[in-house]
């Protein structure tokens, strides 16, 4: 199934993509940056990625290198977010080059930025194009390409948050084509566990079109509803209330099963998808205390109306003591992963 039009997608070295390029703006994450960049043709420009508040992000445009016509990002979700607000501020191409596949960012057209804290969707854009250079991401941490269940995975609790909305009469109506995509997702990610778990070009092939199909229709119907629900508020709430940003894939596999509990939605099946992909998503290992996870699961419903998030089971659940205690019990049988 097809919905939308999918970004093009290629597989090929970084060398060989930037061959191509006369003047380019290069906004990437260190590592790797420095390991890749001896042999490419300079850029213009370098940016570092990691701030993403837009603050700062106002100040990398305006310093921006008025004789490079693109602008490339390389790295994790900072990488590609920051050379997505980049591209859009002043008008640039854009190539985007995963180094990971720990976040969707690469392949969705939503520019994700923080404004005090707080998740911003400001604009959209499409890149050119999105290159895999499968060596290249093999050769990551591991964690960092298993950690892609988290943006595939949240389907299961988006879905069913979406559901609740639409029998509430709240927000976007049903479409029967979304939810076929996201159950189809999920129904492949759980064939692709052991091909994810071992890191192998099949699996970064998996998630990547994931992604790529994700990332599609959500351009397209306008909205991400069936891919990012109460999951994503609950991780939001956490960074917003302590400032940490762990790896996205990872925090986002951690709330999917907390979500799951909170739903009554399969939440030993979201475990055991987890379990089985090896991806780092125990609370211990993430370093999220039981303090800091009561405060963002009792807090969440005020913090979802404060940010006039979608209607979600957030807004009818007793986010009590109770299911703080079910929902932490099941987290913290998640195996532990070295990093």
């Amino acid at each position: 199934m097809t919905i939308g039009q999918p970004f093009p997608v290629i597989e090929a070295t970084v060398a060989a993509v930037l061959d191509g390029i006369d003047r380019y703006t290069a906004v990437v994450n260190d590592p790797p940056w420095s390991a890749v960049a001896e042999g490419l043709r300079p850029p213009g420009r370098v940016v570092v990625a990691g701030n993403m508040e837009q603050a700062h992000l106002d100040q990398l445009v305006e310093g921006e290198d008025a004789t490079t016509e693109v602008v490339v990002g390389l790295g994790g979700g900072t990488a590609l977010d920051t050379a997505k607000y980049l591209a859009w501020r002043t008008d640039k191409k854009l190539i985007q080059i995963p180094t990971i596949t720990s976040v969707d960012a690469g392949f969705t057209n939503a520019i994700g930025i923080r404004v005090d804290g707080r998740v911003r969707y400001v604009g959209t854009i499409v890149p050119e194009t999105v290159a895999l250079d499968l060596p290249l991401i093999r050769s990551a941490p591991a964690r960092l390409n298993q950690a892609g269940i988290g943006d595939i995975l949240s389907c299961h609790t988006g879905l069913f948050d979406w559901r609740l909305a639409v029998e509430a009469g709240r927000g976007v109506p049903w479409r029967d084509d979304l939810a076929q995509l996201g159950e189809t997702l999920l129904t492949e990610l759980e064939q692709a566990l052991p091909d994810i778990r071992a890191v192998s070009d099949d699996g970064v092939r998996f998630v990547a079109g994931a992604y790529r199909r994700i990332g599609a229709a959500c351009a397209e119907a306008g909205h991400s509803r069936f891919e990012e629900g109460s999951e994503h508020f609950l991780a939001y709430n956490y960074e917003h209330r302590t400032g940490a940003h762990q790896v996205h894939g990872e925090l986002i596999g951690f709330a999917v099963v907390a979500m799951s509990v909170v739903q009554d939605n399969r939440p030993d099946w979201a475990f055991d998808v987890v379990e089985q992909s090896g991806a780092r998503c125990h609370p211990s290992d993430l370093g999220i205390s039981r303090q800091q996870f009561d405060d963002a699961l009792l807090g969440l419903r005020e913090y979802a109306r404060a940010e006039d998030l979608d209607h979600s089971i957030v807004d009818i659940a007793d986010l009590d003591g109770s299911m703080a205690d079910a929902a932490w019990t099941l987290v913290e049988q998640l195996p532990r992963v070295e990093p």
